[in-house]
């Protein structure tokens, strides 16, 4: 430690910047901000057709026949839970939205690379609808006016992805490389004007402006031009524009892995931790990367929601059963992923002595993409968890009569899924559990709760999803 601390106060002379020295010594007080919805601004469109989300971080437009739902996504976001491996080689990481965890030497913080809004759209009835992203634009009460960028260069009506890297590539290999794996997420993540979404589809992906300073309170966005029919030539002969308001807000992160306890317990709060788990399957077609996490934003919206809802600091991992940070965790949730699950028995021993010691396990369907056969393979591995417990587990029917059901939050049915929508999949109206001394252990869901908590399923108009996660966190914690 002496020879790290030596080393850096030698370099700082060469460095010729005192203000590395004061960001080491002395780092500068700053105020981490988020863009969240302006319900008195949306309230004064006097339009019934916007409402904001039940998590309170997206805006949607409901035109009845289609939805157009837009949020802002956080550099954190992006760096902890979509692009991660992407994010952790500071001024090499490759991850296209932000500067990973790059610190800039002069500010003494990571900065903003730009503003990213993640948007979805729903189809429901209508015959085709299409979206040009780079005809919206990002207006903010500073005067800024900021084009969505392009993904590629080619045929790109204003500033692309592609040409921005290219600007700051070199010719080496190792940038060529960080240059590819870049406009590789690009392509895979970002909103383009292409086929249009047909009837029963959805859509969603990433638009991108240039970042807002910390300056700016107040944001707009232009969405110019929405198709929303074609003619029988095929040409678009529609449109809708929309105005999407948003307001610059400090934001306090899901508590990290690294806060202890104590600061949890500074904030009048209860220090929670909560896992997913990780597991192998059979590869294919529909194997997710990584394949055990087919939902990546299901675990930050949960996180978030049961922050601001409950008296909690939440701090999410990821890991097996033999992790100590799982073993510690109040709740885990294990998410199918459209494969056959590959469980060795350590893995099922593992979660065995993880549920005997008081933990809860959640495992939901994911995947409804095809006829999965969710519920053959996850009861299989609830089997063998109960037979590695012994005598005192079993597994059967939860009754709506549960606490799960009832506190806070009365059900008397089960919250919509989205096996209800799915064909191939059959209507779920009860959930099974594991049972250890007459205490529920573990949920099987085929609903796809997850998913909704994510908000890719929000076009579903389903109601009480959150709600159920609101008691089965009341019911762990308790």
């Amino acid at each position: 430690m002496k020879r790290i601390l030596l080393m850096t106060v030698l370099l700082l002379p060469m460095a010729g910047c005192n203000s590395v020295f004061e960001y080491i010594f002395l780092p500068p007080g700053r105020t981490e901000l988020t863009v969240v919805p302006d319900a008195d601004a949306i309230a004064a469109l006097a339009d019934s057709g916007y409402s904001i989300s039940p998590s309170g971080d997206a805006i949607v437009y409901d035109a009845r026949t289609w939805k157009f739902e837009i949020k802002y996504v956080t550099d954190y976001q992006l760096n902890t839970f979509e692009f991660p491996q992407e994010s952790d080689d500071f001024e090499f990481s490759a991850n296209p939205y932000t500067y990973g965890n790059w610190i800039d030497p002069e500010k003494g913080y990571t900065p903003k690379r730009f503003s990213v809004f993640q948007v979805t759209i729903f189809n429901y009835s209508g015959a085709k609808l299409n979206y040009d992203p780079e005809l919206s634009m990002l207006l903010s009460d500073r005067g800024d006016k900021f084009e969505a960028y392009a993904r590629e260069k080619k045929n790109a009506k204003n500033l692309s992805i592609e040409e921005y890297y290219q600007k700051l590539k070199g010719t080496s290999g190792s940038d060529e490389e960080i240059f590819e794996t870049r406009m590789g997420i690009a392509r895979r993540t970002m909103l383009y004007f292409g086929k249009p979404v047909y009837k029963g589809d959805s859509r969603d992906g990433l638009v991108v402006f240039d970042p807002v300073v910390d300056e700016v309170e107040r944001l707009k966005i232009d969405v110019k031009k929405f198709i929303t029919a074609y003619d029988e030539n095929n040409e678009p002969s529609e449109f809708k524009d929309m105005v999407f308001y948003f307001k610059q807000v400090p934001y306090e992160r899901p508590q990290s892995a690294g806060q202890s306890d104590s600061d949890t317990s500074k904030s009048g709060k209860k220090s929670v931790k909560i896992s997913q788990i990780i597991y192998t399957s059979q590869g294919g077609a529909l194997t997710y990367d990584p394949p055990w996490n087919p939902v990546p934003r299901a675990m930050n919206q949960i996180v978030a929601y049961i922050d601001r809802n409950m008296p909690t600091n939440s701090r999410a991992y990821s890991g097996t059963f033999s992790d100590p940070n799982v073993q510690e965790s109040k709740i885990a949730f294990l998410l199918a992923n459209g494969q056959k699950p590959e469980f060795m028995q350590t893995f099922v021993d593992g979660c065995a002595e993880y549920l005997s010691s008081g933990g809860f396990l959640f495992i939901d369907n994911a995947h409804f993409k095809n006829e999965y056969p969710f519920a053959q393979y996850y009861e299989t591995f609830l089997k063998d968890v109960q037979s590695s417990i012994g005598s005192s587990a079993e597994i059967r029917n939860i009754p709506m009569t549960h606490e799960i059901f009832n506190v806070p939050n009365k059900f008397d049915v089960l919250p919509q899924g989205i096996d209800e929508v799915t064909p191939g999949f059959q209507k779920t109206t009860v959930l099974r559990g594991l049972f250890i001394d007459k205490r529920l252990a573990a949920v099987l869901s085929p609903k796809g709760y997850t998913t909704l908590w994510a908000e890719q399923g929000a076009g579903y108009d389903f109601a009480g999803y959150y709600e159920f996660a609101v008691n089965i966190f009341n019911y762990v914690l308790k």
